[in-house]
């Protein structure tokens, strides 16, 4: 997998949700995660970690985004935020933050393709940790569920250089995105079972050991399952929403 400080590569994930408390509770009994907290200007930041290696990171919604649901949201690394913005402007995207400064020396900006999906980028010192790690607890993968797939396409590939390659497995079409040969992301039609005023939005994966129990400990927990397990060509995958409403997907890989 590209190293998360390689120029197009994903850097970072994580969750704003109106209840922080309940989002550690939730998230540390379900994928294990051993939770740190600091204070930053921005408020109290919370990282998750598996066997010392961080996974993602989560904070309270400020005053300003009451009201904006609770998402997961994808950080891409690039070297000039300025310019990649402008870049985004030129593809067709919209930028809703510009470019403002966070703990760390770093930058971050929150942008939209030009169907809607809306992920963060990110340039400066990069967090420690693996970013992709297929052991139960860690993130193992992200992918843009999309309304327009060719415009998503064109625009990915002009603004981080991503190849986006496209085979089709039992009727449906997967596109994987390239950079250096090597796998960044993935990308999909929106299924049709999606209620059709969900917008274009990017998707986490987290793995698990197994996603039926995994699953069953999601309602355990007071979260709700979207879409129940299924099997796919790599192991089982299931769609979930934590307590507050923020949606992610579980990965059991074959063995």
């Amino acid at each position: 997998m590209i190293d998360a400080g390689t120029y197009g590569a994903i850097n970072w994930i994580d969750l704003t949700t109106p209840d922080i408390e309940g989002a550690r509770a939730f998230y540390g009994e379900l994928l294990g995660w051993t939770i740190t907290g600091a204070e930053t200007p921005m408020g109290d930041y919370f990282v998750g970690a598996i066997d010392g290696h961080e996974v993602a990171g989560m904070m309270e919604q400020s005053a300003e985004m009451q009201g904006i649901p609770p998402m997961w949201t994808t950080f891409v690394y690039v070297e000039d935020i300025d310019a990649t913005v402008a870049g985004v402007k030129d593809a067709g995207g919209v930028v809703h933050e510009p470019p403002f400064s966070i703990p760390g020396d770093a930058r971050v900006a929150v942008v939209a393709d030009p169907t809607g999906a809306v992920f963060s980028l990110i340039s400066g010192e990069r967090p420690e940790g693996m970013y992709f790690l297929n052991e139960p607890g860690g993130l193992c993968w992200v992918e843009v569920l999309s309304r327009d797939v060719k415009a998503a396409e064109e625009f990915y590939r002009r603004v981080f250089d991503w190849n986006p390659v496209t085979e089709v497995t039992g009727g449906t079409a997967y596109t994987m995105f390239k950079l250096g040969g090597e796998d960044v992301a993935g990308m999909m039609q929106m299924p049709a079972e999606v209620p059709a005023d969900a917008p274009s939005h990017w998707s986490v994966y987290f793995a698990v050991a197994d996603c039926v129990a995994a699953e069953t400990k999601v309602r355990e927990l007071g979260g709700m399952v979207l879409r129940p397990t299924a099997d796919i060509e790599m192991g089982r995958f299931a769609v979930v929403a934590d307590p507050q409403g923020a949606m992610f997907n579980l990965m059991e890989f074959a063995q």
